[in-house]
């Protein structure tokens, strides 16, 4: 007849050797991973950026979701919010870092440095704040300049998205160059810097 010491043992054996062993099999998973092929491990998830061939859809408003025409936007008119939307899958990418602000200029007025990245007078900024990565929902109109609600920092789209001085310091807003494509306005390329504040 088995003691109850000897079942004990034996079960703390068990569970000793159970733990132990799902230990080894986390660290050889973790270590197989690194050598598995091409496909055997998920891919990480993108971070929302817009990607080149995403086109636009209204990010607020009545017309929410709704996708942007070049027509739709008002020349010298306020800045629209926009967000990516994935061309190959039609899924709308849900991250502050695929919203954008779209303004549009009269051509002949876009600063000879931002041509290349503007498509028919349509500039696109990231709508995060690269001080402290608020939403720049604010809009001065007097001053034609990206206002954050957060810290009042500003932004003058007509140079290059710099930091005008006023409330904190911070990083220029990156732009996202732009085509237009039946109408619509697309990504040509990736953001010429880092969305939101500087990590590190």
């Amino acid at each position: 007849m088995e003691s109850k010491f000897c079942k004990s043992r034996r079960d703390l054996l068990k569970s000793t050797c159970g733990l132990v062993g799902a230990t080894a099999l986390v660290s050889i998973g973790g270590s197989l991973s690194a050598f598995a092929g091409p496909g055997a491990m998920p891919r990480p998830k993108d971070n929302g950026v817009p990607l080149v061939g995403d086109t636009f859809v209204f990010g607020d408003g009545q017309r929410k979701g709704n996708v942007v025409f070049l027509e739709d936007l008002v020349i010298g008119g306020p800045p629209v919010v926009a967000q990516a939307k994935d061309a190959a899958s039609g899924t709308v990418r849900e991250s502050d870092h695929s919203t954008v602000l779209l303004l549009r200029l009269p051509p002949e007025k876009v600063p000879p440095e931002l041509k290349e990245d503007a498509a028919q007078g349509v500039l696109a900024y990231s709508a995060v704040c690269t001080h402290l990565g608020c939403m720049l929902t604010d809009w001065v109109e007097n001053k034609k300049l990206f206002r954050c609600p957060c810290h009042e920092a500003m932004f003058d789209p007509m140079q290059a998205g710099k930091s005008t001085g006023e409330g904190p310091s911070s990083r220029m807003l990156p732009i996202l160059p732009l085509k237009v494509e039946d109408g619509k306005l697309v990504v040509a390329d990736v953001f010429t810097g880092p969305v939101g504040p500087k990590r590190g």
